[in-house]
Protein backbone atom coordinates (compact mmCIF):
# COMPACT_ATOMS: atom_id res chain seq x y z
CA UNK A 1 0.00 0.00 0.00
CA UNK A 2 1.65 3.62 -0.79
CA UNK A 3 1.76 5.79 1.61
CA UNK A 4 -0.17 9.31 0.85
CA UNK A 5 1.40 12.28 -0.39
CA UNK A 6 1.53 14.75 2.59
CA UNK A 7 1.86 18.60 2.36
CA UNK A 8 2.68 21.63 4.23
CA UNK A 9 1.30 24.74 5.78
CA UNK A 10 0.48 28.26 3.99
CA UNK A 11 0.84 31.71 4.93
CA UNK A 12 -1.84 33.29 6.86
CA UNK A 13 -4.96 34.44 4.93
CA UNK A 14 -5.45 38.30 5.62
CA UNK A 15 -8.74 39.90 5.92
CA UNK A 16 -8.46 41.87 2.54
CA UNK A 17 -8.38 38.63 0.59
CA UNK A 18 -11.19 36.64 2.67
CA UNK A 19 -13.54 39.47 1.76
CA UNK A 20 -12.35 39.85 -1.59
CA UNK A 21 -13.56 36.40 -2.09
CA UNK A 22 -16.75 36.30 -0.92
CA UNK A 23 -17.32 39.57 -2.79
CA UNK A 24 -16.36 37.51 -5.35
CA UNK A 25 -18.64 34.85 -4.96
CA UNK A 26 -21.83 36.99 -4.20
CA UNK A 27 -21.16 38.87 -7.30
CA UNK A 28 -21.74 35.73 -9.67
CA UNK A 29 -24.82 34.37 -8.32
CA UNK A 30 -28.01 34.42 -10.84
CA UNK A 31 -31.44 32.93 -10.32
CA UNK A 32 -32.31 30.20 -12.76
CA UNK A 33 -35.26 27.94 -12.12
CA UNK A 34 -34.77 24.42 -10.63
CA UNK A 35 -37.68 22.61 -10.55
CA UNK A 36 -40.49 24.96 -9.13
CA UNK A 37 -38.06 27.16 -7.32
CA UNK A 38 -35.70 30.21 -8.14
CA UNK A 39 -32.38 29.26 -7.13
CA UNK A 40 -28.73 31.72 -6.69
CA UNK A 41 -26.59 29.59 -9.30
CA UNK A 42 -23.12 30.69 -10.41
CA UNK A 43 -22.23 29.13 -14.27
CA UNK A 44 -19.08 30.69 -15.07
CA UNK A 45 -16.66 29.12 -17.38
CA UNK A 46 -16.22 27.36 -20.89
CA UNK A 47 -15.38 23.29 -21.32
CA UNK A 48 -16.06 20.46 -19.20
CA UNK A 49 -18.20 21.28 -16.68
CA UNK A 50 -16.83 21.16 -12.83
CA UNK A 51 -19.78 20.83 -10.14
CA UNK A 52 -19.16 22.13 -6.67
CA UNK A 53 -21.89 20.81 -4.18
CA UNK A 54 -22.21 23.29 -1.44
CA UNK A 55 -22.00 23.05 2.20
CA UNK A 56 -24.11 25.71 4.26
CA UNK A 57 -25.56 28.97 2.82
CA UNK A 58 -22.94 31.65 3.28
CA UNK A 59 -20.13 29.38 3.42
CA UNK A 60 -20.09 28.94 -0.36
CA UNK A 61 -16.68 31.06 0.19
CA UNK A 62 -14.76 28.14 1.23
CA UNK A 63 -14.92 27.10 -2.78
CA UNK A 64 -13.67 30.28 -3.91
CA UNK A 65 -10.48 29.71 -4.80
CA UNK A 66 -11.46 26.76 -6.90
CA UNK A 67 -13.94 28.64 -8.53
CA UNK A 68 -11.76 31.52 -9.41
CA UNK A 69 -9.08 28.76 -10.60
CA UNK A 70 -10.53 26.10 -12.70
CA UNK A 71 -12.95 28.50 -14.16
CA UNK A 72 -10.09 29.60 -16.34
CA UNK A 73 -10.49 26.41 -18.24
CA UNK A 74 -13.59 24.46 -17.41
CA UNK A 75 -17.32 25.24 -16.99
CA UNK A 76 -17.70 25.60 -13.32
CA UNK A 77 -20.91 25.25 -11.12
CA UNK A 78 -21.85 26.19 -7.76
CA UNK A 79 -25.67 26.64 -6.10
CA UNK A 80 -26.67 27.59 -2.99
CA UNK A 81 -28.90 25.33 -1.22
CA UNK A 82 -32.11 25.81 0.13
CA UNK A 83 -31.75 25.71 3.69
CA UNK A 84 -35.20 24.94 5.83
CA UNK A 85 -36.06 25.72 9.30
CA UNK A 86 -39.07 24.02 10.11
CA UNK A 87 -38.91 20.48 8.00
CA UNK A 88 -36.08 17.71 8.45
CA UNK A 89 -33.94 17.93 4.88
CA UNK A 90 -31.95 14.92 4.52
CA UNK A 91 -29.14 13.10 2.64
CA UNK A 92 -31.78 11.55 0.05
CA UNK A 93 -33.53 15.27 -0.55
CA UNK A 94 -30.54 16.60 -1.13
CA UNK A 95 -29.52 14.31 -3.44
CA UNK A 96 -32.39 14.85 -5.56
CA UNK A 97 -31.92 18.82 -5.36
CA UNK A 98 -28.94 18.27 -6.57
CA UNK A 99 -29.78 15.90 -9.78
CA UNK A 100 -32.52 18.98 -10.56
CA UNK A 101 -30.03 21.66 -10.61
CA UNK A 102 -27.77 19.35 -12.95
CA UNK A 103 -31.52 18.35 -15.04
CA UNK A 104 -32.40 21.77 -15.47
CA UNK A 105 -28.56 22.60 -17.17
CA UNK A 106 -29.25 20.09 -19.03
CA UNK A 107 -25.75 17.76 -17.98
CA UNK A 108 -25.71 14.59 -18.27
CA UNK A 109 -22.65 13.46 -16.77
CA UNK A 110 -20.22 15.30 -14.93
CA UNK A 111 -17.08 15.88 -12.35
CA UNK A 112 -18.30 16.57 -8.69
CA UNK A 113 -16.42 18.21 -5.63
CA UNK A 114 -17.51 18.22 -2.00
CA UNK A 115 -16.18 19.32 1.60
CA UNK A 116 -17.20 17.85 4.92
CA UNK A 117 -20.78 17.82 4.66
CA UNK A 118 -21.40 18.33 1.68
CA UNK A 119 -19.24 15.01 0.44
CA UNK A 120 -21.83 13.34 2.10
CA UNK A 121 -24.07 14.49 -0.14
CA UNK A 122 -22.49 14.05 -2.98
CA UNK A 123 -21.45 9.98 -1.53
CA UNK A 124 -25.41 9.80 -1.68
CA UNK A 125 -25.68 11.02 -4.95
CA UNK A 126 -23.36 9.17 -6.21
CA UNK A 127 -24.46 6.09 -4.53
CA UNK A 128 -27.88 6.77 -5.84
CA UNK A 129 -26.75 8.17 -9.40
CA UNK A 130 -23.88 7.10 -10.44
CA UNK A 131 -24.54 7.08 -14.37
CA UNK A 132 -24.46 10.84 -13.96
CA UNK A 133 -20.97 11.23 -11.97
CA UNK A 134 -18.10 10.89 -14.05
CA UNK A 135 -15.63 11.66 -10.91
CA UNK A 136 -15.46 12.60 -7.52
CA UNK A 137 -13.53 15.23 -5.27
CA UNK A 138 -14.00 14.09 -1.83
CA UNK A 139 -12.68 16.62 0.66
CA UNK A 140 -12.40 16.03 4.87
CA UNK A 141 -14.85 13.12 4.59
CA UNK A 142 -14.61 9.65 5.36
CA UNK A 143 -17.29 6.87 4.86
CA UNK A 144 -19.23 7.48 8.53
CA UNK A 145 -19.41 10.38 10.90
CA UNK A 146 -18.87 9.48 14.09
CA UNK A 147 -17.09 12.37 16.44
CA UNK A 148 -15.25 12.63 19.42
CA UNK A 149 -16.04 11.77 22.30
CA UNK A 150 -18.52 9.17 20.96
CA UNK A 151 -21.51 8.41 21.52
CA UNK A 152 -22.20 11.45 23.51
CA UNK A 153 -22.60 13.73 20.76
CA UNK A 154 -24.62 11.14 19.18
CA UNK A 155 -26.84 11.32 22.03
CA UNK A 156 -26.62 15.28 22.27
CA UNK A 157 -27.79 15.06 18.56
CA UNK A 158 -30.78 12.86 19.29
CA UNK A 159 -32.07 15.42 21.99
CA UNK A 160 -31.93 18.53 19.10
CA UNK A 161 -33.56 16.10 16.99
CA UNK A 162 -36.37 14.82 19.42
CA UNK A 163 -36.67 18.21 21.47
CA UNK A 164 -37.69 21.81 20.32
CA UNK A 165 -34.62 22.82 21.76
CA UNK A 166 -34.00 24.94 18.37
CA UNK A 167 -36.18 27.81 20.53
CA UNK A 168 -34.04 27.64 23.63
CA UNK A 169 -30.32 28.06 22.49
CA UNK A 170 -28.83 30.82 21.85
CA UNK A 171 -27.67 31.02 18.27
CA UNK A 172 -24.19 32.54 19.31
CA UNK A 173 -23.69 29.49 21.75
CA UNK A 174 -24.76 27.16 18.86
CA UNK A 175 -22.08 28.70 16.56
CA UNK A 176 -19.38 29.05 19.12
CA UNK A 177 -19.89 25.04 19.92
CA UNK A 178 -19.52 24.11 16.29
CA UNK A 179 -16.84 26.75 15.30
CA UNK A 180 -14.75 25.28 18.12
CA UNK A 181 -14.93 21.51 16.42
CA UNK A 182 -14.32 22.93 12.83
CA UNK A 183 -11.23 24.56 14.34
CA UNK A 184 -10.49 21.89 16.63
CA UNK A 185 -6.73 19.73 15.81
CA UNK A 186 -6.09 16.01 17.49
CA UNK A 187 -2.37 16.61 16.53
CA UNK A 188 0.15 19.38 17.26
CA UNK A 189 0.14 22.02 14.42
CA UNK A 190 1.36 25.78 13.25
CA UNK A 191 -1.36 28.62 13.86
CA UNK A 192 -4.56 28.13 11.13
CA UNK A 193 -4.22 29.70 7.98
CA UNK A 194 -7.75 31.46 8.30
CA UNK A 195 -8.30 33.52 11.41
CA UNK A 196 -11.34 31.95 13.21
CA UNK A 197 -13.11 35.11 13.63
CA UNK A 198 -13.36 35.15 9.32
CA UNK A 199 -15.28 32.00 10.06
CA UNK A 200 -17.16 33.41 12.68
CA UNK A 201 -18.72 36.19 10.36
CA UNK A 202 -19.99 33.95 7.62
CA UNK A 203 -21.56 31.74 10.64
CA UNK A 204 -23.28 34.90 11.70
CA UNK A 205 -25.15 35.28 8.51
CA UNK A 206 -26.95 32.52 8.73
CA UNK A 207 -30.48 33.19 10.03
CA UNK A 208 -32.48 31.62 12.56
CA UNK A 209 -29.03 29.49 13.30
CA UNK A 210 -30.24 26.64 15.50
CA UNK A 211 -33.46 25.87 13.27
CA UNK A 212 -31.32 25.71 10.43
CA UNK A 213 -28.93 23.32 12.62
CA UNK A 214 -31.95 21.31 14.02
CA UNK A 215 -33.74 20.76 10.00
CA UNK A 216 -30.98 21.17 7.62
CA UNK A 217 -27.56 20.01 9.19
CA UNK A 218 -28.20 17.34 11.40
CA UNK A 219 -30.50 15.13 9.38
CA UNK A 220 -27.47 15.04 6.90
CA UNK A 221 -24.65 14.07 9.37
CA UNK A 222 -26.17 12.29 12.43
CA UNK A 223 -26.36 8.78 11.14
CA UNK A 224 -24.15 9.42 7.93
CA UNK A 225 -22.28 5.62 7.23
CA UNK A 226 -22.22 4.54 3.67
CA UNK A 227 -19.04 1.52 4.87
CA UNK A 228 -21.63 -1.02 3.46
CA UNK A 229 -22.39 0.64 0.50
CA UNK A 230 -18.92 1.37 -1.14
CA UNK A 231 -18.87 -1.03 -3.69
CA UNK A 232 -21.59 0.98 -5.53
CA UNK A 233 -19.06 3.82 -5.89
CA UNK A 234 -17.38 2.96 -9.38
CA UNK A 235 -15.87 6.08 -10.24
CA UNK A 236 -12.95 7.75 -9.93
CA UNK A 237 -12.72 9.32 -6.68
CA UNK A 238 -9.67 11.57 -5.21
CA UNK A 239 -9.58 12.16 -1.38
CA UNK A 240 -8.09 14.67 0.40
CA UNK A 241 -7.79 15.30 4.08
CA UNK A 242 -5.58 17.39 6.44
CA UNK A 243 -3.56 15.76 9.33
CA UNK A 244 -5.41 15.92 12.92
CA UNK A 245 -9.26 16.80 11.26
CA UNK A 246 -11.61 16.29 14.71
CA UNK A 247 -14.69 16.16 12.36
CA UNK A 248 -12.99 13.53 9.61
CA UNK A 249 -9.82 12.04 11.16
CA UNK A 250 -7.61 11.00 9.04
CA UNK A 251 -7.76 7.20 10.08
CA UNK A 252 -10.92 7.15 8.72
CA UNK A 253 -10.25 8.63 4.90
CA UNK A 254 -7.24 6.23 4.58
CA UNK A 255 -9.73 3.66 5.74
CA UNK A 256 -11.89 5.03 2.87
CA UNK A 257 -9.20 5.19 0.46
CA UNK A 258 -7.95 1.44 0.99
CA UNK A 259 -12.00 0.07 0.57
CA UNK A 260 -13.33 2.36 -2.03
CA UNK A 261 -13.27 0.21 -5.63
CA UNK A 262 -11.56 3.14 -7.62
CA UNK A 263 -9.27 4.97 -5.21
CA UNK A 264 -7.40 7.73 -7.90
CA UNK A 265 -5.95 9.17 -5.22
CA UNK A 266 -5.47 9.70 -1.45
CA UNK A 267 -3.62 13.23 -0.03
CA UNK A 268 -2.63 14.58 3.44
CA UNK A 269 -2.85 17.89 3.89
CA UNK A 270 -0.10 19.09 7.31
CA UNK A 271 -0.73 21.60 9.34
CA UNK A 272 -3.92 23.24 8.16
CA UNK A 273 -7.68 23.67 9.22
CA UNK A 274 -10.52 22.33 8.36
CA UNK A 275 -11.21 24.53 5.61
CA UNK A 276 -7.67 23.97 4.20
CA UNK A 277 -8.84 23.77 0.59
CA UNK A 278 -9.53 27.79 0.93
CA UNK A 279 -6.17 28.40 3.19
CA UNK A 280 -4.09 26.38 1.40
CA UNK A 281 -6.23 26.58 -2.07
CA UNK A 282 -2.52 26.24 -4.41
CA UNK A 283 -1.38 22.67 -3.02
CA UNK A 284 -5.36 21.53 -3.32
CA UNK A 285 -5.52 22.82 -6.55
CA UNK A 286 -2.66 21.18 -7.80
CA UNK A 287 -4.17 17.78 -6.59
CA UNK A 288 -7.23 18.50 -8.16
CA UNK A 289 -6.00 19.35 -11.96
CA UNK A 290 -3.61 16.61 -11.83
CA UNK A 291 -6.66 14.52 -11.01
CA UNK A 292 -8.87 15.85 -13.62
CA UNK A 293 -6.35 16.08 -16.44
CA UNK A 294 -5.61 12.51 -15.98
CA UNK A 295 -1.98 12.59 -14.57
CA UNK A 296 -0.94 9.59 -12.61
CA UNK A 297 -1.74 9.32 -9.39
CA UNK A 298 -0.66 8.26 -5.57
CA UNK A 299 -3.37 4.78 -5.37
CA UNK A 300 -3.69 2.89 -2.44
CA UNK A 301 -3.50 -0.74 -3.45
CA UNK A 302 -5.29 -3.06 -1.25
Amino acid sequence: MNAPTTTTASPLIDEATFHAGVQYIESLWQRIPVGNIDMPLIDTGEGEPLVFVPILEHLEWVYVRQLQAFSQSRRVIMYRRQENRARFVGLAERAAELLRVLDSLGLQQVDLVGHGDAAMVLFEFAIQYPQRCRSLIIIAQGADYQIAPHPFIWLLHELFLRLPVEHLLPASFLRRIVINYITAQNTPSPPPGLPRHLIEQQFAKIARWPAVYKFSVLPIIHNFDIRQLLHRLTMPILLINRAGDALSPEAKTHWLAQHLPVCAGYHVIAGGERFFMYAQADQVNTLIRTFLTGEPHHTFLT
